[in-house]
């Protein structure tokens, strides 16, 4: 097996809609998620839309030249979200919001199962931060124990409070980072 990583600014390079919806739906088939396939759809729609900004980052993982994994965000700013969601998030977050002004959005980490469990999910993370000069970060997971869950609580991710739904129709759970230093690519 040919494991290699790539990173990026811009959509040059990155891996297709189509490939983060297919490695979406199967990262969150099987349990702990159980999620149907239309919110891989979701998110692939969402890869789009942050690709389309231009201040996205990115990284993936390929295995034999399928994606196998993959992080993507963008920085924040509460006065450049003017969708409901984020709308919705900032309500629910109320006087915690502020700490996710400036910071870095991480709005996907998926690892195919195939790899799971290999350290890959870790390694992005901190890949997609460094490409992006995080200082600070945030992202939103379920509210309950999952692996990702683990995963960021052994990587020093803080609860900031709670967001609107995850796909489990329970209010997902807002987490940040606080970096020492930015560490650009």
């Amino acid at each position: 097996m040919q494991m290699s990583r790539s990173a990026g600014r811009a959509a040059d390079g990155a891996p297709t809609p189509d490939e983060v919806e297919d490695l979406y739906a199967a990262a969150t088939q099987g349990p702990p998620l159980c999620e149907p396939r239309t919110q891989a759809a979701a998110y692939a729609s969402v890869f789009s839309y942050v690709l389309a900004r231009g201040d996205a980052a990115w990284v993936a993982a390929r295995s034999d030249g399928a994606l196998v994994g993959i992080a993507y965000g963008h920085p924040w700013e509460w006065a450049h979200q003017t969708d409901e969601w984020s709308a919705e998030l900032k309500e629910r977050l109320g006087a915690a919001a502020h700490r996710l002004e400036d910071s870095f959005a991480v709005y996907l980490l998926a690892v195919h199962p195939t790899v799971q469990r290999a350290g890959l999910g870790r390694v992005l993370l901190e890949d997609l931060l460094a490409t992006a000069g995080a200082r600070r970060a945030w992202l939103q997971t379920r509210d309950e124990e999952t692996p990702a869950r683990a995963l960021y609580r052994a990587g020093g991710w803080t609860e900031v409070g709670h967001g609107p739904d995850a796909p489990n129709g329970r209010p997902g759970l807002v987490l940040g980072l606080r970096l020492r230093e930015a560490a650009p690519r």
